[in-house]
């Protein structure tokens, strides 16, 4: 998504989420987060002081680790300082990493053991940072400063959130208000004190850079109880702009269960860096009920096993990887990949073979070498900076049995099922298919309605999707898997390649990247022409318009969530439109997006349960679910604009046909068509469509 929208999207969702819905409309309460819930929960807890208390391996040989690590002695006297200074001139930040890894580990010793010496010194680090800090800055590095110590901070805060003596409300203040609202979440999305990522084009910093940031936003969020914070962090991991998203992340898909980390050319310490990054992200996601682990069918596994691989001495393939950096996205280019910090040793593997063997069941080899070769694994030391980027210990902390499972869940898809019109931003004509048999070419021209231009879209889990033509039932397919620029779209019979699975990664304003997932590069016009039947080939995304696609729906069958009422959906009751919770029966809370009724450019809203009737605004501007009698006046008052919505890009807003200023909107939770403006009319106005 482009830094504007999204800009645009965080600011009016959170002062809609403040400031509710007018009249007797009251906000509802969001779904209470676990606690501890960030990296252990108290399950973990548990587990831990079961197995040391019993001396079972490897758990006592990762608390030995733990205890004659010289930062989780109690009785430190904390170093806190009004400002921290990471990179350029007055460099101090040696202080504040220090006391979060000696905080961290006592509270871990606290909680394990019962020492209420260690107890205490973790408070009162942590009290004394949330009452001096003030300030975070220095170079670019500050926002590195943010987002690695700020989901460290969070995390051993979060296991103090109930000792006696801790300061809750004083720390949430301290990363609210010095890490994340000036840094982390600048960075990421933009907001009042700047725009993102220190206003370079989007793809010049590394992925480590917003996935620290993506880390501490998602830790922050949850020892916050702020789930507006939380979603920010767990949409940016599924869908952001930046090079820490997991498709921008892990660019490529190669044969044998591998997948390319972005950072691979450049050096495997930040590759590892990175690596460890999205596992601590994952974890605490878990921990809350949302499986990122397997988001995109797994990707995130493949890139950890092609990381191990390489680091343990053994080859993997490496495509050409090209970026644009600095503030132009002057184009680079790496093509082998790096054997910089070769084997190097970070304590991260443990928390990754311990999902995906342990909780999953899954095969990973070179994980599961990787996490034995550093078992039992340490934390930070003296040597160097970078051994704090972790908090480490995940022998102790992670070892968990065989089979144990879990509740967490995959997140749904972004785009209900359905079939739909591709038109490319760019001149708006269609994606089409130039034939009806194997390799039949894809192409752009001017929409007719035809069915070689209606593609149904199938969520196969994950945020993946397949797309199949309407006319022939053949699915939309990059030539040979190739990961190469100018690879053709074509059509060809379903095989489950990862070559004819596809995202939809939104770029702001109602567009999207229709993304092959196995080279992230999207739809792309050929030669940026405006031109009649010019093919659609992949390329690297350049933020170009011919290279975003709006989906319009042809048959979609929906449910329309509100916005800042996220457990209510419109529905009919006795004809009247209005939102509602639990709706029952469930085929009143369900559309039918349909084109216009007056405009095949617009949408209309049919009833699932009522077929023929549609959402219709009437001459006072209430909504209801009317007959068709085929009149204009009807047609008019039945289709709507389908526009990026009003307060969140992401979603949609749906202005009426005949009079674009007024939208659909609730209001003491029944539908009008109104126009207005600010916060509250804009959350009230913004829907998101979801499967039935």
């Amino acid at each position: 998504m482009n830094k504007k929208a999204w800009t645009i999207a965080i600011v009016f969702s959170l002062m809609a989420g403040l400031l509710g819905g007018i009249g007797a409309e009251k906000a509802t309460a969001a779904p209470a987060f676990n606690h501890p819930g960030l990296l252990h929960t108290q399950a973990d807890f548990d587990r831990m002081t079961q197995m040391v208390n019993a001396g079972t391996q490897p758990y006592l040989d990762g608390w030995n680790e733990l205890v004659n690590s010289p930062y989780s002695q109690s009785g430190w006297t904390p170093r806190a300082t009004a400002t921290i200074i990471r990179g350029g001139t007055g460099q101090n930040y040696a202080l504040l990493y220090n006391d979060i890894a000696r905080a961290y580990q006592n509270a871990l010793r606290w909680k394990i053991s019962g020492s209420a010496a260690h107890g205490d010194t973790a408070r009162d680090i942590l009290n004394a940072w949330s009452s001096t800090l003030t300030t975070i800055t220095g170079n670019a590095d500050r926002y590195l400063a943010s987002g690695l110590y700020g989901y460290q901070m969070a995390n051993a805060a979060e296991i103090m959130r109930d000792y006696p003596g801790f300061d809750v409300a004083g720390m949430q203040d301290l990363l609210l208000n010095v890490f994340y609202k000036p840094l982390s979440e600048r960075f990421l999305i933009g907001n009042e004190f700047g725009g993102d990522h220190n206003g370079a084009y989007i793809q010049n910093y590394w992925a480590n850079w917003d996935l620290a940031n993506m880390a501490a936003t998602v830790a922050i969020g949850i020892f916050c109880d702020r789930r507006d914070i939380y979603d920010i962090g767990i949409e940016y991991f599924k869908h952001g702009a930046g090079n820490g998203s997991i498709y921008n992340a892990i660019p490529f898909l190669h044969p044998g269960g591998l997948a390319q980390w972005q950072e691979s050319g450049r050096d495997q310490g930040h590759t590892l860096l990175g690596i460890g990054l999205m596992a601590t992200i994952a974890e605490m996601a878990w921990n809350q009920g949302d499986d990122l682990y397997g988001w995109a069918n797994n990707r995130f596994l493949r890139a950890a096993e092609y990381a191990a691989k390489y680091n343990n001495g053994d080859d993997v393939p490496f495509a050409a990887y090209e970026w644009g950096n600095g503030t132009n996205g002057a184009v680079q280019t790496q093509t082998v990949i790096s054997d910089a910090s070769r084997g190097q040793m970070r304590p991260i593997w443990e928390m990754i073979y311990n999902h995906y063997a342990n909780r999953r069941g899954l095969p990973v080899p070179n994980i599961s070498a990787c996490a034995g070769l550093g078992r039992p694994e340490g934390g930070p030391n003296s040597s160097h900076a970078s051994t704090f980027d972790q908090l480490g210990f995940g022998t102790l902390l992670y070892t968990r049995p065989a089979g144990s499972g879990g509740t967490a869940a995959l997140p749904g898809g972004n785009i209900p099922d359905g079939i739909y019109r591709f038109t490319v931003r760019l001149d708006g004509k269609a994606m089409e298919a130039a034939g009806a048999s194997n390799g039949a070419d894809v192409r752009k021209s001017t929409y007719t309605g035809g069915a070689n231009q209606q593609w149904t879209v199938t969520h196969l889990g994950g945020g993946q999707y397949s797309i199949r033509n309407v006319q022939s039932g053949l699915y939309l397919d990059v030539a040979s898997g190739s990961l190469a620029h100018g690879a053709s779209f074509q059509l060809w019979s379903g095989n489950g390649g990862d070559n004819q699975r596809f995202a939809f990664i939104p770029t702001g304003e109602g567009y999207f990247r229709i993304t092959p997932v196995h080279s992230n590069k999207p739809a792309d016009v050929t030669g940026v022409s405006t031109a009649e039947g010019v093919p659609i080939q992949q390329w690297r995304y350049i933020l170009g318009s011919h290279q975003q696609w709006r989906l319009e729906p042809v048959s979609v069958a929906v449910r329309l969530q509100s916005h800042n009422f996220a457990d209510r959906y419109i529905r009919h009751s006795n004809y009247r439109a209005r939102i509602d919770s639990a709706v029952s029966p469930a085929g009143d809370a369900q559309f039918k997006l349909v084109p216009g009724l007056t405009d095949a450019n617009g949408v209309s809203f049919e009833s699932v349960n009522f077929p023929g009737r549609f959402l219709r605004v009437r001459a006072n501007g209430e909504v209801w679910l009317d007959p068709n009698d085929g009149t204009e006046a009807f047609k008019n008052d039945a289709t709507f604009r389908r526009a990026a919505g009003l307060a969140d890009p992401r979603k949609y807003s749906y202005q009426m046909w005949s009079d674009a200023a007024r939208y659909l909107r609730h209001s003491n939770y029944l539908l009008y068509a109104q126009a207005g403006s600010g916060a509250t009319f804009n959350g009230d106005a913004t829907f998101q469509e979801v499967s039935p």
